[in-house]
């Protein structure tokens, strides 16, 4: 098949059980049959993949959590992830899909994976939909040092990736702010609006304020890890307490029985299920890296997997590699 996207499945050291995870993948695939999918894993737990015409690497070995990076670094060289990230580095797969811990997987992709000439070091993306359409935000955890040189990369990196993936012709880049005026901020930001600002390849609006970034004003929001970790997070704990608030509402009226209020409310559960949107991409490496939420379910690791397809289709490490900047 001329057109065949090579996706691999890091199946282990998620709080997902490999069941799960096999099912959503296997889902996946019955509507996306140009997609061949290789599962890392315990073969005991995998062997059934086979009867669908997929491929298992075994591996016995998985990564925790609460494991420190240096001793995966040393020690876990034949780790699910590490293979999986290995797989992509030899060309054997087109991008890999994990739903383990983001440290191990930020800190392995580096060890394993070439970063793209023009970056020092990857980020993690993640599209959210807003009123007029796709928000990208990036770094949502990679990195938590405020650097200005990293700052302006991601802005690059996020400018890039809209191009490639939403076919924007000219991204509207914001930066993450405690406020929308000049003066407000970090030092550190006001000089990446000021070097952003001066760079012609990008098209720099200003700053962004955590309640502004779905309004429709800007295309990518870029943040250090830890403020866009923050604000992930908390965006994350927003649906979960709105989930709660439409169920309670609607027992309260007496409307938990009525078809049109419960197909309504499903809708909107719908468009703001985590699940439905589950994937965040590392990008700046020469290879791609999916990394799907730990607690997922099936639906989740379909998102993903659609997510690593799409950045495989539109080439993105060959896009960004290529892209030039002034």
């Amino acid at each position: 098949m001329a057109d065949l996207c090579r996706i691999g499945i890091d199946t282990l050291g998620s709080e997902t059980p490999t069941s799960e995870i096999v099912q959503g993948a296997l889902d996946f695939a019955r509507g996306h049959e140009e997609c061949q999918l290789v599962f890392v894993g315990r073969e005991d737990e995998l062997r059934c993949v086979r009867e669908f015409g997929h491929s298992v690497v075994p591996c016995e070995e998985s990564i925790s959590q609460y494991e420190s990076l240096i001793g995966i670094l040393r020690h876990k060289r034949n780790s699910s992830m590490k293979v999986g990230l290995q797989l992509v580095a030899a060309s054997k797969i087109d991008a890999v899909v994990s739903t383990g811990d983001t440290g191990a997987l930020m800190a392995l992709s580096r060890q394993v994976i070439p970063m793209l000439p023009q970056f020092d070091r990857p980020s993690i993306i993640k599209r959210f939909d807003g009123k007029r359409g796709p928000v990208w935000m990036l770094d949502l955890g990679a990195n938590i040092i405020r650097k200005l040189s990293l700052l302006v990369q991601f802005a690059q990196m996020g400018s890039a990736y809209a191009k490639a993936i939403g076919r924007l012709e000219r991204p509207r880049i914001s930066l993450l702010n405690i406020g929308s005026e000049a003066r407000k901020g970090p030092q550190v930001l006001r000089e990446v609006a000021s070097m952003l600002s001066r760079t012609a390849s990008l098209n720099f609006v200003g700053y962004t304020e955590a309640d502004q970034l779905f309004d429709g004003t800007t295309d990518v929001v870029v943040a250090d890890g830890f403020s866009g970790n923050v604000a992930l997070k908390s965006i994350e704990g927003a649906i979960g307490i709105s989930h709660y608030f439409i169920e309670g509402e609607l027992r309260a009226a007496g409307l938990d029985d009525s078809e049109l209020a419960i197909s309504v409310a499903q809708r909107v559960r719908d468009k703001l299920s985590a699940q439905a949107y589950n994937g965040a991409s590392l990008i700046g490496l020469n290879g791609i890296v999916v990394k799907s939420h730990g607690r997922t379910d099936r639906v989740g690791i379909g998102s993903a997997l659609r997510l690593a397809k799409e950045e495989i289709k539109a080439g993105v490490p060959s896009f960004l590699k290529s892209f030039q900047f002034s």
